[in-house]
């Protein structure tokens, strides 16, 4: 019969499990940042192809393609074109459009307000206000784009306490005089 502290050596001299437990402990933790990097990666690519579309409607509104106040699925279909990794994007994208008079120099009459009198859409909760203003000649216009991404894997918003990060791509430009 062995005495217990002669047993304790052996085992604390057995290290074939080691391995194991150390990668049990770090596994999961080396897992989550993976996953993280991965949905982050998905989260700028789909930011860069909003930021792209919402630029190609701001051209077509800026030189005169898109005009008036019946535009909405005009606009929607062709940033729905140009973001083709949104799933069932015409339901899941909101567009904001705010149009002032150019304020344009000074001694115009009348002046405009011009970018002073456009605000910004606001965000709660993943919802963004949805307006569309009139757009006409020579307006002061600020476009936002914007979309809830979820998470790709779903158990990320469990960890991080949100269902997906609110993407939005702004794009502020004056139309043309036609």
């Amino acid at each position: 019969m062995s005495r217990p502290w002669q047993r304790a050596c052996r085992l604390r001299a057995d290290r074939a499990a080691t391995t194991s437990i150390e990668f049990a402990i770090a596994g999961p933790v080396f897992l989550l940042f993976a996953l993280m990097i991965l949905d982050i990666s998905f989260q700028l690519a789909t930011q860069a192809a909003l930021d792209t579309a919402a630029l190609h409607a701001a051209r077509l509104m800026r030189i005169g393609t898109i005009t008036g106040s019946n535009y909405s699925s005009t606009l929607a279909t062709g940033i729905c074109n140009d973001v083709v990794m949104i799933p069932s994007c015409s339901s899941k994208i909101q567009i904001y459009v705010a149009a002032a008079a150019s304020a344009g120099a000074s001694g115009t009459s009348p002046p405009g307000t011009g970018f002073a009198g456009v605000a910004t859409a606001t965000v709660s909760s993943g919802t963004m206000t949805s307006t569309k203003a009139a757009l006409g000649a020579n307006d002061d216009v600020i476009l936002q784009v914007g979309y809830d991404r979820p998470f790709s894997v779903n158990w990320l918003s469990r960890v991080t306490g949100s269902t997906g990060t609110m993407l939005i791509s702004t794009v502020a430009f004056q139309t043309e005089p036609y």
